[in-house]
């Protein structure tokens, strides 16, 4: 799957004239966003909530000619929430993620994760991102061939009673 997001510089600053923006009201502000959208992003003409979980809700929206399902997730200690396409679309999910920048500013960053079909014509078209791909999936493969055997064997150490530490 493709990732991309787009970071941008959430509060103000003191020369701007506002006061800063606290990670708690902007946290407010993005579950206002999630059950709401129609105020904040343009292409949503309607949005409501059709079911209710302890961890998030459900809802449809009208983006364009489209209408679409999304699970979505809150997660406030991670400052995130997901939102996790239900329907036949090219993304699998959109996140709204807190954050802060290298002076401590809270910054918002809207990430989309493509589905497969998407992902591939991306790559099939753009010979950089294919090679990128190529790379890292290769990196991530022998990373995680490594950590397995790593883990199994401070397991084996520790069943056998011994430290369980990393080599």
């Amino acid at each position: 799957m493709i990732t991309l997001s787009w970071t941008r510089r959430v509060d103000a600053t003191a020369e701007e004239g506002a006061p800063a923006t606290t990670r708690e009201q902007l946290w407010r502000v993005l579950l206002h966003k999630a059950e709401h959208p129609v105020d904040y992003v343009p292409a949503i003409t309607e949005c409501r909530v059709l079911e209710r979980y302890p961890d998030g809700f459900l809802r449809e929206a009208r983006r364009g000619p489209r209408t679409i399902v999304q699970r979505v997730v809150p997660d406030e200690r991670a400052g995130r929430i997901t939102f996790r396409h239900r329907d036949n679309t090219d993304l699998a999910q959109i996140t709204n993620q807190i954050g802060e920048d290298e002076h401590g500013r809270l910054t918002l960053t809207l990430s989309i994760t493509l589905t497969e079909e998407p992902a591939a014509c991306v790559l099939r078209q753009n010979a950089y991102l294919h090679e990128l791909d190529t790379d890292f999936a290769a990196t991530l493969e022998a990373m995680t061939d490594v950590l397995r055997r790593q883990a199994a064997a401070v397991a084996e150490e520790a069943a056998a009673g011994g430290p369980g530490g990393v080599r």
